[in-house]
């Protein structure tokens, strides 16, 4: 080992280009990400109050999976009673709020099925207006928004038929209007055939969370430059201002308090 004094001035120049050389790359990975690529990170990766703090579209694949779960158990029930139990918790996995009078808080921004995927819809088609979206998103965003149409619809019908579940005595009549319901949230899940070419979601109008979960990854994968998992602290610091533009907070080592761009 070089212990002259040449020999620690080498040494600690290369200690002080490392550090440079970190801090520099810790720079880059925080460096903020577009306005667009963000809301798609809500969809995809954390928003403010689902459940674990889940993305909006996750959190929808999630809750039509525990609703297609419920469904089958209702269909596998001996009696009214279970019938009846297991569509409950269908139709809660559904849209939760399907039976929350006006202005009932009780249950802070319950999530089912509808309220998720309308929120990642919602903040698909904020990302294709935000100045900086790329023709990639904002043409994806359209079809996006078509696309989930056929879960939403098939979610009125699941909660209309549960209701009428709900109040039936008669457990044949529960059982056959359990079956469609089965068939609704398996539909939601894997996609529909109703044009019955034995391939489920093989058009926009069948689909289900299977394939908007393409759609999303696809629109993801054209992305140009590329798009990456989004930071955290700027998935819950996005603010909308009373402008309607969207912007980051300052980070909180910010004397200001105010936003950056």
């Amino acid at each position: 080992m070089d212990t002259t004094d040449a020999g620690y001035a080498v040494r600690g120049t290369l200690c002080i280009t490392l550090l440079a050389l970190l801090l520099t790359a810790g720079c880059a990975t925080s460096r903020a990400p577009t306005i667009a690529h963000t809301h798609i990170g809500h969809a995809m990766t954390g928003w403010h109050d689902t459940p674990d703090k889940g993305g909006l579209f996750t959190t929808a694949e999630v809750k039509a999976g525990e609703a297609l779960e419920a469904a089958e158990a209702a269909s596998a029930a001996a009696d009214l009673q279970g019938i009846q139990s297991g569509i409950e918790a269908a139709m809660m996995a559904t849209d939760p709020q399907y039976e929350t009078n006006p202005g009932d808080v009780e249950v802070k921004a319950p999530y089912g099925v509808r309220q998720a995927l309308t929120g990642a819809v919602a903040h698909i088609s904020f990302a294709a207006s935000s100045p900086d979206a790329s023709e990639n998103i904002k043409q994806s965003s359209e079809q996006f928004t078509r696309s989930a149409q056929p879960v939403l619809e098939r979610s009125d019908l699941i909660i209309a038929l549960g209701s009428d579940i709900l109040v039936s005595r008669s457990t044949e009549e529960a059982r056959i209007l359990s079956e469609e319901v089965l068939r609704l949230t398996r539909a939601n899940v894997v996609g529909d055939d109703s044009d019955g070419d034995g391939v489920p979601g093989s058009s926009p109008q069948e689909f289900g969370m299977r394939q908007l979960r393409d759609e999303i990854q696809a629109m993801i994968d054209r992305e140009d430059p590329p798009y990456t998992t989004v930071d955290t602290w700027y998935l819950f610091n996005l603010v909308k201002l009373p402008s309607g533009r969207w912007v980051f907070k300052q980070r909180p080592a910010s004397s200001s308090g105010g936003y950056y761009y």
